[in-house]
């Protein structure tokens, strides 16, 4: 999401600091500086940081009631808008969950892509909010069907505005090449950012005597690129809503995804891109198996052969810790559809005697892929990846109980649980300094649990209604099994 700013020539210093901007452009001009001091303490000093960004939101919106159609105004401030609501740390020092910035930003950029609907930032980045608060209104929304169906419109309102957006970008990056058919177009321009100090005053100078021109950056096929995964990932997850709310709409996104995946392929090529694009094309075509196997179009067997086959062996996954997290969250999602608990999984007459196996050995894959991604030299959320390394072991202590049995759960139930205790508690403590407070208590709380279910119910009663939470939470992923909820219970008493 590129930022909107304006590069000063023939500027000259002013004796006497204004009073404050008068401009659209100086309006601009202040956000973008205070944008910048907000960047600079992003990584040291979140509380500081997000006074700087909202700030910049500030000055934005102060502009837009003296220039309502300042689409650089309106843009800058939708961006942002969305830039802080994927920045837990940020989002922490708000009064604002992430869902209701979400739906602010939403309306910023409905604002912005009003001035401009051509505009290939916009386009693209609207439809970037409307997927992540379609992935909000879906998860966890299994007996609240009017959310699973404002996702699903989220979702493909989603898809028609990246369909906009690829069509106004090819479209420019073909006539850039018309113009300049000896000259190729960069895949990586330059970055125009503006180099100016960042400061806590917001005294901003605006000498006179200055000329403004806005940055326009040109389309490459990188952007292009760009769009095609983000069609691409916004289908994957489409996939998984759509089977519980609309089986029968899985045809047509089989349909959609064809020349998605076409197109996607073509453009990779001569761009240092492949393994990005491999893995979006795994990601969804493992959705695709699932979806088949769930609504008994696809044996286990073959389903296996797909998991298997979608991730291949051409890239090498040992240098990824997103391939590796992406593949392990494709084992425990198809553990999931094959686990006897879960409904569609018990009604599927694919669902063979040898599940148990199936589910031990995928389980047992997908741990230890989050354990490589751990040794890998930089780690992203390594919040997440400990509490999906204790959610496996946990999974697999639960083939232990009824109606799985399973014989090596049952031997190594202890070990099970503790490991499963030593991951939620690093997950706490990563949560911690990454100041993840959601995912901190997610991971204290499951600690307490399985400590619990070890016999240790000391920590227990130390989170009130919130256990309760978790463990329906819990309950419904299959990480508790009736036997255990009740053991809890009696101890919570």
């Amino acid at each position: 999401m590129p930022k909107r700013q304006l590069l000063k020539a023939n500027q000259k210093k002013a004796k006497h600091a204004q009073p404050g901007p008068e401009s659209a452009d100086e309006y601009l001009a202040a956000g973008v500086e205070a944008e910048e001091a907000g960047e600079k303490w992003r990584a040291g000093d979140s509380a500081k940081s997000s006074r700087f960004f909202v700030r910049a939101i500030e000055l934005y919106d102060a502009g837009l009631e003296c220039f309502p159609d300042s689409f650089d105004l309106s843009y800058n401030k939708a961006r942002l808008q969305y830039d802080i609501s994927q920045q837990p740390r940020l989002l922490a020092q708000l009064p604002v969950s992430t869902i209701e910035l979400l739906e602010l930003a939403l309306e910023s950029h409905r604002s912005a892509l009003k001035l401009k609907q051509d505009d290939a930032n916009v386009l693209f980045n609207t439809a970037q909010v409307l997927t992540s608060l379609g992935e909000l209104r879906g998860e966890g929304s299994s007996t609240n069907p009017a959310d699973r169906e404002d996702a699903l419109k989220k979702f493909q309102e989603a898809l028609e505005l990246f369909q906009r957006c690829f069509a106004v970008q090819e479209y420019q990056l073909n006539e850039a090449q018309a113009m300049m058919p000896d000259v190729p177009v960069p895949d990586n321009p330059a970055d125009e950012t503006i180099d100016r100090p960042a400061t806590e005053e917001f005294d901003s100078q605006f000498p006179e005597e200055e000329q403004w021109a806005s940055i326009v950056e040109p389309i490459t096929a990188n952007a292009l690129l760009d769009t095609t995964i983000a069609q691409i990932e916004t289908l994957t997850v489409m996939c998984g809503l759509m089977i519980s709310q609309d089986p029968t709409g899985l045809p047509w996104l089989e349909e959609y995804s064809r020349p998605l995946l076409q197109r996607a392929t073509s453009l990779v090529e001569g761009i240092d891109r492949v393994q990005e694009v491999s893995l979006s094309m795994a990601n969804l075509k493992c959705a695709f198996a699932d979806a088949a196997f769930r609504t008994g179009r696809l044996d286990l067997m073959t389903y296996q052969e797909e998991l298997n086959n979608a991730f291949g062996t051409d890239i090498d996954p040992w240098n990824s810790v997103q391939w590796l997290c992406d593949r392990a969250d494709a084992y425990l999602t198809m553990t999931a559809s094959i686990r006897p608990t879960t409904d569609l999984a018990s009604q599927n007459e694919a669902v063979s005697p040898h599940s148990n196996d199936v589910q031990w050995k995928y389980l047992t894959r997908a741990l230890a892929d989050l354990t490589t991604a751990t040794k890998l030299p930089i780690v992203p959320n390594l919040t997440k990846i400990h509490l999906r390394r204790g959610d496996c072991e946990l999974l697999r202590y639960c083939l232990g109980k009824a109606p799985s049995c399973y014989k090596q759960a049952i031997q190594n139930a202890t070990m099970l649980l503790r490991n499963a205790e030593i991951y939620y508690r690093g997950a706490a403590k990563f949560a911690k300094v990454e100041l993840a407070g959601q995912e901190e208590t997610e991971g204290l709380i499951k600690e307490a649990l399985v400590s619990s279910l070890n016999g240790d119910s000391a920590k227990l009663k130390t989170y009130g209604d919130r256990v309760i939470k978790t463990m329906d939470e819990m309950r419904d992923e299959g990480l508790l099994v009736a036997e255990d909820i009740d053991r809890l219970g009696q101890q919570l008493k």
